[in-house]
């Protein structure tokens, strides 16, 4: 062997022993598909600067938070504001860099959405919601010029009604509903 062969022999057997040496670093990604939330977890056995980092599927940084002194944390990450698709979250310290893939998408869940007017009640209507499994309900109230009256977001599970009163209210109401899967219900009275 030559000497510059000897040279990065030695080199490569110094980092690999520094590598050998590091803290182990464990990363892992917990999924909350329901709420749109991702559970990063990380444990190390050394504390210390960690940076995170998510990047959508064109690796544009969406977000980025450096921990300091830290061992071992728990943080959820929501996802509820960005768009569906694939994202990456980067997680760095002293010993490297772990990359976790998310693959976050609206769970489509449809409910059947029912407004009626109550018999012999002035203005008074029953909203019911019905569906197999946890919705994210959006309900908006407008008067007879689109003004918003009332604006709900409910979690709805199984069966779900509710009473409005719009005694007060003159002229025409009409109601939007709208389900996690984007559809709109509207009915006009």
């Amino acid at each position: 062997m030559n000497s510059r062969t000897k040279f990065f022999a030695l080199i490569i057997f110094m980092f690999g022993a520094l590598v050998s040496n590091a803290a182990p670093l464990k990363v892992a990604v917990v999924s909350d598909a329901t709420a749109g939330i991702y559970k990063l977890i990380y444990k190390t056995s050394e504390a210390g600067k960690v940076k995170v980092s998510i990047y959508n599927v064109g690796r544009e940084l969406i977000f980025t938070e450096t921990l300091l002194n830290v061992e071992s944390f728990i943080r959820p990450y929501n996802f509820s504001n960005l768009s569906q698709g694939e994202y990456t979250i980067v997680v760095e310290d002293k010993n490297g860099k772990t990359e976790e893939k998310v693959n976050y998408f609206f769970k489509k869940v449809t409910s059947t959405v029912e407004v009626s007017k109550i018999a012999n009640e002035a203005n008074k209507y029953l909203l019911s919601v019905e569906n197999k499994e946890t919705d994210l309900i959006d309900v908006k109230i407008l008067d007879g010029a689109d003004n918003i009256l009332h604006q709900q977001s409910m979690t709805v599970n199984g069966k779900f009604s509710v009473i409005y009163n719009l005694t007060k209210v003159k002229g025409e109401v009409t109601f939007q509903v709208t389900g996690s899967n984007g559809q709109t219900k509207t009915i006009k009275y």
